[in-house]
């Protein structure tokens, strides 16, 4: 929208509050143009249920081994599902799993970096050991994943029929809302993506969520300019805080967020290295897109349907096809 010129470029007054980091999903290559006031991001992690998890003498994992006990112990319990993911939307295999597991494997935006500059490749271990990961997850899934949506994960999980549900700070307020609306409340606590070694350094998918811009060809532009303006306050922040829970303001203001899984998210920030979803910026800007390519990849490495192995050449031949990498 914006390389057609449908989108009012935003002035420096507009953007005061917002640092050029959190303008980035919104802003042209050379840096020069913001088209859109950057308004939320959302974070990627792991729900439990603290219930089931106590009553197995389990606790929130820190590492893939621990990860994988825990799923072990939760399956041998035959009471609960170990792992709410489907595969029949496709984006979670990429979205949640590949982008919001993987990168404690490749080392964040080092890996992502190298990536666009040619230093890196899909088929590097670091990569490999994410799809490997993937591979694994199957038998720890609803016996019907492969026909489940989002929307059956999220209801499986809420319910109190399922241990874990990797997904992100978007979601919070839904599960809750979900549990009340059935009547089976759930004790939710949230883990950060595991590392495979203790004192490891973590890596956290930051994900730009939304941004809001204004039509160029609007009679209202002044109108529309004024609420940018806002959007870009104090006030406005502490408002998408308190209201939508999960979603983090991108402006530069002191929030105060009270809510207890939103509180522990963010202190992850402190904790770890932040990247954004993989194929984000210029790894997307391929035919077919890579984030289709990654989609199609990514749930066949799920069922089990493509090897690791095989994911990786499929991905790195897609990604050699992206003229604005070389």
């Amino acid at each position: 929208m914006q390389s057609k010129g449908y989108l009012v470029p935003l002035s420096p007054e507009h953007l005061k509050n917002i640092n050029p980091q959190a303008r980035r999903a919104w802003t042209t290559d050379d840096g020069s143009t913001t088209y859109c006031m950057p308004v939320a991001y959302v974070m990627h992690g792991l729900f439990y249920n603290q219930k089931i998890l106590r009553d197995l003498k389990l606790k929130a994992p820190t590492t893939w081994q621990e990860f994988y006990h825990l799923l072990d112990q939760v399956a041998a319990s035959k009471t609960v599902t170990p792992l709410a993911l489907g595969t029949a939307d496709m984006w979670e295999s990429t979205q949640v799993v590949f982008t919001g597991l993987g990168p404690n494997f490749w080392e964040g935006e080092k890996a992502r970096q190298g990536l666009m500059d040619g230093t890196v490749k899909f088929t590097d271990p670091g990569f490999l050991k994410a799809w490997q990961m993937m591979a694994r997850l199957k038998p720890y899934m609803h016996p019907r994943q492969n026909s489940m949506s989002n929307g059956d994960t999220q209801l499986l999980f809420a319910t109190g029929n399922a241990a874990v549900y990797p997904s992100g700070s978007w979601d919070i307020d839904f599960l809750r809302n979900t549990s009340f609306a059935y009547k089976k409340p759930i004790e939710l606590g949230v883990f950060k993506p595991p590392v495979e070694h203790a004192g490891q350094t973590c890596h956290i998918s930051v994900h730009p969520d939304f941004g809001i811009g204004v039509n160029k060809n609007s009679p209202h532009q002044a109108a529309a300019l004024k609420f940018i303006k806002w959007l870009g306050t104090a006030e406005f922040a502490q408002l998408l805080t308190d209201t939508l829970t999960g979603y983090f303001s991108l402006a530069d203001h002191q929030v105060k967020i009270n809510d207890p899984l939103g509180q522990e998210m963010m202190r992850w920030r402190s904790q770890c290295q932040d990247t954004i979803r993989l194929n984000a910026q210029k790894i997307n800007r391929v035919w077919p897109p890579m984030e289709e390519e990654l989609w199609f990849t990514n749930v066949k490495v799920l069922n089990q349907d493509m090897s690791p192995e095989q994911a990786a050449r499929h991905i790195q031949r897609v990604h050699e096809k992206n003229a604005h990498l070389k």
